[in-house]
């Protein structure tokens, strides 16, 4: 006698699970781990509900199941997530990336296109992942990119993503803290052949703001990806006072910001000798990723 359930089942029960314990979309998500884990397609999972799932594959997306229900991300249970096009293996040593990131890949590259760059060169900055640099050097074949990120665990993560999207030989990883190592030359950088693009995703949670993020956020991603400081806005100081120094005259800095954060940062960036040239709304209205470069004197 077999102990098989099928498909339908199955998905029945994730969807009653996350319905119980609030998981927004209930029915999506179920679908999408018992796809994810048993490598099935929408299609299948629609026409054939009958289909019988052996109980060592039950108990795998049953398992699947209670982590989210706990709070741990699909993304992160998974072991993936797609963005600008790419897929891009994620774990807990690195953010998971979102949707409204893609406007920074955008601007990026549009820079380099409208300029009619021969070779850009361009600087991730907190690379996590590695979505943003390996986006932008998938869309730019001639690009020359480098990214860095002060954790080992996300440069590890972010070079298996450059060779699973089959651009590893373009990019150059870099363990620093902000730019440090590219100001201390320690990256085997040179500054005197200056960047055309700088792009950063930083830490903009202020610190109080912490515990009142989302438990998926608060409770799985990694802290120091999200925490920016005491007031949320000390990275990009960071990045603003020391950019300058390896970015070209006619270059652009180009950031991710916090949904309060807009008029701040552009103001600061005033202060130290920045010029906005644009506030990118995302998809919800709200500015998101601002454009600048030095200010002419």
């Amino acid at each position: 006698m077999t102990n098989d359930i099928s498909l339908g089942e199955l998905l029945r029960q994730g969807t009653e699970i996350f319905r119980n314990t609030l998981v927004p979309q209930p029915q999506q998500t179920a679908s999408l781990l018992v796809r994810a884990l048993l490598k099935l397609d929408l299609a299948t999972l629609i026409a054939h509900p009958e289909r019988p799932v052996a109980e060592a594959d039950a108990e795998r997306v049953r398992a699947a199941f209670d982590r989210r229900a706990d709070g741990e991300p699909a993304q992160y249970i998974i072991g993936v997530q797609e963005f600008y096009g790419l897929e891009f293996k994620v774990t807990p040593d690195v953010l998971i990336p979102r949707p409204e990131t893609e406007f920074l890949v955008e601007i990026a590259v549009e820079f380099c296109q409208e300029r009619n760059l021969a070779a850009p060169r361009i600087l991730d900055v907190g690379t996590g992942s590695g979505c943003i640099a390996i986006s932008i050097a998938h869309a730019l074949p001639q690009a020359q990119v480098w990214a860095c990120d002060i954790s080992p665990g996300a440069l590890a993560v972010a070079r298996e993503n450059a060779l699973r999207n089959g651009v590893a030989e373009r990019l150059k990883f870099v363990e620093s803290d902000y730019l440090s190592a590219f100001l201390g030359n320690a990256s085997g950088f040179s500054a005197s052949d200056r960047l055309d693009v700088i792009v950063s995703n930083p830490p903009y949670v202020a610190e109080h703001e912490l515990s009142g993020l989302q438990r998926e956020v608060r409770d799985f991603e990694p802290v120091t990806s999200l925490v920016g400081g005491p007031e949320g806005i000390e990275g990009y100081v960071n990045l603003l006072e020391t950019a300058p120094a390896i970015l070209a005259p006619q270059g652009i800095f180009a950031c991710e910001v916090g949904f309060t954060q807009a008029e701040r940062i552009s103001q600061i960036a005033q202060t130290l000798g920045w010029t906005c040239l644009k506030m990118t709304d995302d998809l919800q209205g709200i500015p998101r990723i601002l454009t600048f470069k030095r200010t002419e004197h």
